[in-house]
């Protein structure tokens, strides 16, 4: 019982990770009908820019917070204007590829200023692990859970409570009408763009204390949000709660089996969702095809 309760805290960590990524996505996707595969650059660039500037530069806490956020938000922009711009629109793939590829120059870029090595920040939380029924856990584990558990709920709060999220919302559901009823979709996308950094970063952040980030996880994080993104349909909540089991799942394979076969496990699970969803194109198949065929592309050119 300790060692599968230990497996699931583990579990919970990643599970928040992928959560908050898969979630970015579908915020994306949703508004802008775009598969972003460099959402995992703002999870990468926000633990990194923390490390920096709470370990490296001394800054306050706050302040260490707030920079890695505004920076991922000027990022955001540049992705916006690369993916949505009229010669990247042309073709179902077009922004896809474009996103691919600026995920690759932010990966090489975060190679040149951090290394080749990942790093971790120091932790602003006590240290010292606290025991739950014979299992311990980390202050900051605790921290995650709490911090992935109010993004998610502020999300939905925005979405389904708020002006903004309605018209995000009549944006993601009908454009044309959207804009028949006087919403700026393009502001609209642009809000979506934010709001998948905001995630990201604060996902890094929030976990880089816990986890060592480098610039070889920027493309893999990406996947990994996309399969809780395509397993929940690319709904909000479903996404949620399908990217937190993959992060269990991940945990409870690698601890009952082996822990080099993790991602094959996690890997095998998603090709079996597509399989699942292919009877219901109009639901799943058809959004999942769109980013298949771009990693397939990229699996290709390597």
């Amino acid at each position: 019982m300790n060692f599968f309760l230990q497996l699931t805290f583990a579990g919970l960590n990643v599970g928040v990770l992928y959560m908050l990524v898969a979630l970015g996505m579908v915020v994306t996707y949703q508004v802008s009908r775009v598969e972003s595969l460099a959402q995992g650059a703002f999870v990468v660039y926000g633990a990194l820019l923390f490390g920096t500037f709470h370990d490296g530069l001394g800054l306050p806490l706050p302040l260490a917070i707030v920079l890695p956020v505004l920076i991922s938000s000027l990022m955001s922009v540049l992705l916006y204007w690369l993916m949505l711009n009229r010669f990247a629109t042309r073709g179902s793939t077009g922004p896809v590829v474009m996103s691919l590829g600026a995920a690759l120059i932010l990966g090489e870029l975060a190679r040149q200023f951090w290394g080749l090595n990942d790093r971790t920040a120091r932790p602003f939380l006590p240290s010292e692990p606290i025991s739950i029924l014979g299992a311990t856990v980390l202050p900051h584990s605790l921290l995650s859970w709490i911090g992935g558990g109010v993004l998610l709920l502020a999300g939905y709060l925005v979405f389904e409570k708020t002006m903004l999220g309605k018209a995000l919302r009549a944006t993601a559901d009908d454009i044309v009408g959207a804009r028949l009823v006087g919403i700026d979709a393009r502001r609209m996308r642009f809000v979506s763009f934010q709001i998948a950094a905001l995630f990201g970063s604060l996902a890094g952040i929030l976990l880089a204390p816990l986890m060592a980030f480098g610039w070889t996880a920027i493309f893999p994080l990406a996947v990994l949000g996309a399969i809780g993104a395509i397993g929940g349909r690319w709904e909000y909540l479903t996404a949620a709660v399908v990217s937190i089991a993959i992060g269990l799942f991940s945990s409870y394979a690698g601890g009952y089996l082996s822990t080099s076969w993790q991602q094959i496990y996690v890997y095998g699970a998603f090709i079996l969702i597509l399989l699942a969803q292919r009877a219901d194109r109009r639901a799943g198949g058809g959004r999942a095809r769109t980013l298949v065929t771009a990693l397939s592309r990229r699996g290709g050119s390597a």
